[in-house]
């Protein structure tokens, strides 16, 4: 007697498995940034901060220095929107949502990093 490795009320129990997962994924990801501050430095001294729970719209912020860069503030996030830096790993880096994420524009020195809320944990073991 052969017997079928999944039958069809595996696939669809499988099937609803990594449905529900993707939802409670996609439902994380999509949570605003909890009163969090947006730090802004230049060279190591803080130049601004943005409290991003506050902003009801998007805000660019220009920074001067020998590159061109330019911030986008949301509500529940900051990015690089701009940078004339050669290699454009602070545009890439993209949005910035949870307490404890970081950007760096090394050749402009720029960093921002967002502190406060509630941090996200790396990893749990147990």
């Amino acid at each position: 007697m052969e017997r079928k490795l999944l039958r069809p009320a595996d696939l669809l129990l499988l099937l609803f498995a990594l449905l529900l997962a993707g939802l409670l994924l996609w439902g994380q990801s999509q949570k605003p940034a909890q009163s969090c501050v947006a730090v802004i430095e230049e060279d190591g001294i803080e130049i601004r901060r943005i409290d991003l729970s506050t902003l009801t719209h998007a805000e660019e912020i220009p920074l001067g220095g020998a590159y061109d860069i330019v911030l986008l503030a949301e509500p529940g996030s900051i990015s690089f929107q701009y940078s004339s830096c050669p290699d454009q790993t602070c545009v890439r880096t993209g949005k910035l949502t949870h307490a404890g994420q970081a950007a760096v524009c090394l050749p402009a020195r720029i960093s921002v990093r967002l502190e406060g809320g509630k941090q996200a944990a790396d990893a749990m073991t147990g």
